[in-house]
Order: C-alpha cells, then structure tokens, then sequence
C-alpha cells in the first residue's frame, strides 16, 4: 500500500535523524568537551524534524489501523483467498503470525490454514527436506556476530591534551608582549630623588588563520536502506579518520622546533640525564617547567624495556620505594614524576618534551554536512573541521631577521 510505503519512509528518516544526535553526542563525549554551537544547531534541526515525521506519521496511520485490522479478518475468512493453496506472501508475515497467533485469533487462523496443506512439509533447509516441501531458507542469514572489529587508531591522546581552543573566526591575531629591556626596565636608584630607571615595551601580535581539514564519501541510498545502523557506522568511521588527521597534524607541527637533546638507545643513566637536559633546556626557553612527555608506540616500548646496571628494570609493574616510576605492558603508566602521552601519531622513537607555551591547538569543528543524490540513489556524507597552530616565539628575530625568531617551546630526544 502506499501509505505502508509512505509511513515506512517516514520512519527511515526519522531513524536517520536520532542517529545523527546520537552520533553528535557521542563524539563529545569521546572527546570530553561540550556540544559545539554547531552541534547544537543541527540537533535543533534534527529534533524539529522528528516532531513533523512524527505528527505526519500519526496522522496517516492512526485512522488507518481498523480498516487494515477489517481487511485482514476478511482476508482470512475468506475461502478463495485463504484455503488450502493459501500462501504468505513474505516471510516477515508468516514470522508476524507464528509470534502473535497465541494472542491474535486472526493471526493464528491463517497461521493453521497455512499448516493444513496435505502431504506437504516444511524444513529448517529446504534442499534437504523430503520432497515437496517448504523451507525457512528465506529466514536463515548467515548473520555477523559482535560489533565490527575497527583496528585503526581510536582517539586524538595529544591533541584533547593539548586543548583544542575555540577558533573565533576563520582568521584572528595572537598578541605576545615583546621587551627588550626586561632585564634592565628595573634598577637601583642612584640617589635619593634621582630619577629611576624608564624603559618601555610593545605588544605585537601574529595572524593565524585556520585551515579546513575533512573527506567524504559516497554512500549508495539502496545500503542505507537496507542496514538500519550504516549511517551510524559510515559518520562514526569519518569520525575517527578526522581524529587520525587531527593527531598526525598536531605531531607535524610539534616536530618543527629545533630544540634537540640526544641520548643513546638502551643506556638507562644516558636517557636518564638526556631527560634532565630537556627540562632544563625547557624552563630556559620557556621559563615553565615540563608538563608531559609525547611518545609513539616504539618510543614507549623503548623506555620501559630500559634497566639499571643490575639489570632491574627501569620502571617496573609495581611500585618499590626506589623506582622512578611504573609502566607496564597492559596499560601506559609514567615516569620521572610527569604525564606520559603515548600517540600513533608519532612513528618512531622520539620523545617530546613540552608545556603548556610550546605549542597552542585552535579548532573550529564543523557539523557532518550530507546531500542527497537522486541521480544515483545517493548520498555524499562528509566530516570537516578547521584547524591552525601556533607555536610562541621563545627568542626574537634580530635585525632583518637575522637570526630568526625561535619558537622552541617543545623539547625533542632522539636516539632512544
């Protein structure tokens, strides 16, 4: 019927719609933030069009339900319609009936007009059934079990530490205080009522502007259709693709300061004292102690499989009053007193060492945009988000910029 086909349509979308908030949803509470403006405005949308689906699908089921409720009686009583060749005509209405004949008189009457075709059988396989037979073959799928298994890397660990800062607008400035008389704006005064020591400073700013980072991808109409829940797992895996690019940009950045400590691989005094280095080389560029140490995957096998002369290992399981702190294989612990950050993002053994100066994450996250294409029974979904970086002058530029500013507020160890 066409209001069936109609009401089904209806509720498609409106199924549409509750994934989307759902998805909005938990991809904040993943990251640990608030709803953005964005979010919130298209859950608005989304809610306003869930209350009309609704109001339209009740107006035209509602008045509906008893003449279905008549013509199916009527169909069942009928004789030339239900007899001994009656046959259902999906395996959705025969599923309908065997559930509901205990409690529906009219389901349990087709339900036995059905079973009282002579010499005929049914089997769970009709191909190895007994001859003239009908089979369940149209209800046997050979169906997944579990949730799909997804290896790629989940999360954005350096990035949310960092905190990502609300963009205002697509481009904006950064202003800093610039004083080159800092150490001698202040000074003992000669004599008494002589004139103290006067020296100015300015404040300059730099322009950052950010950048759009996103994908998407065509969706066939027909797959949406029919899987209930692929438009939750084709936005949720944009998602975390966004999540990969965010941590491989925010990695790209951090590794252009110059800023470099080396330390040999496997010599546990000799990381031991190149880490003190950086903290020192650290506080000097910055005048803030270390807050976190980033590593991959390689950098924090390399510093827990690390010993002591006596072949003790460096940062045990547990905890002995010696230790300089714990690690172990089944979750990332720390050392030396400070956060460990342990990211795909970074591919090889290097550590950085930084705070909160060394490098600032700004993001204007924009909502899933989806468009639908009729030619091609389609639909393109795309993820995008803006994102700039900004890495504080720890040194000034000379005169025409020679030499050139430093912007050294993350320490680099390499070697491990």
């Amino acid at each position: 019927m066409a209001v069936d086909a109609l009401v089904r349509r209806f509720m498609d979308e409106r199924d549409q719609k509750v994934s989307l908030i759902e998805t909005l949803a938990g991809t904040a509470d993943d990251e640990g933030r608030d709803l953005y403006a964005t979010d919130l405005e298209t859950i608005d949308n989304a809610r306003a069009r869930i209350r009309e689906l609704d109001a339209q699908i009740d107006k035209v089921s509602g008045d509906l339900q008893m003449a279905d409720a008549v013509k199916s009686r009527i169909r069942t009583l009928d004789p030339t319609v239900v007899g001994r060749d009656f046959q259902y005509r999906s395996a959705g209405e025969y599923m309908y009936d065997l559930l509901h004949r205990a409690e529906d008189e009219t389901a349990n009457a087709r339900f036995q007009k059905f079973h009282r075709r002579a010499a005929e059988h049914l089997g769970l396989d009709k191909a190895n059934t007994i001859p003239v037979a009908g089979g369940f073959n149209g209800l046997v799928v050979t169906g997944s079990t579990g949730a799909i298994l997804d290896p790629s890397p989940s999360g954005s660990p350096l990035f949310s530490a960092l905190g990502a800062i609300p963009a205002p607008s697509s481009q904006f400035s950064r202003p800093r205080i610039v004083d080159p008389n800092f150490v001698t704006g202040v000074g003992p005064q000669t004599q008494e009522k002589a004139e103290l020591v006067s020296k100015t400073w300015d404040i300059v700013s730099e322009v950052i502007t950010l950048k759009p980072y996103g994908g998407y991808i065509n969706v066939s109409e027909w797959l949406l259709e029919q899987i209930s829940s692929s438009l939750d797992m084709v936005v949720s895996h944009m998602n975390r693709r966004l999540e990969g690019l965010r941590e491989t940009a925010v990695v790209t950045e951090m590794a252009k300061t110059s800023a470099t400590v080396a330390a040999a691989a496997g010599d546990a005094a000799g990381i031991t004292a190149a880490l003190g280095e950086a903290a020192a080389l650290l506080f000097a560029n910055t005048g803030q102690l270390p807050q976190w140490i980033a590593m991959g995957p390689e950098g924090y096998g390399a510093l827990i499989g690390i010993s002591d002369l006596a072949g003790r290992p460096m940062f045990p399981p547990v905890a002995p009053s010696n230790a300089l702190g714990t690690a172990s294989m089944t979750e990332f612990g720390g050392g030396y007193g400070i956060r460990w950050i342990v990211t795909q993002g970074i591919t090889d053994t290097t550590l950085y060492v930084g705070n909160r100066y060394g490098l600032e994450v700004y993001e204007k996250r924009m909502p899933v945009f989806s468009a639908v294409e009729p030619a091609v029974l389609g639909r393109q979904i795309a993820v995008a988000t803006g994102l700039a970086f900004y890495r504080p002058i720890t040194a000034e530029a000379g005169p025409a910029d020679v030499p050139p500013a430093e912007r050294n507020g993350v320490v680099k160890i390499t070697g491990l």
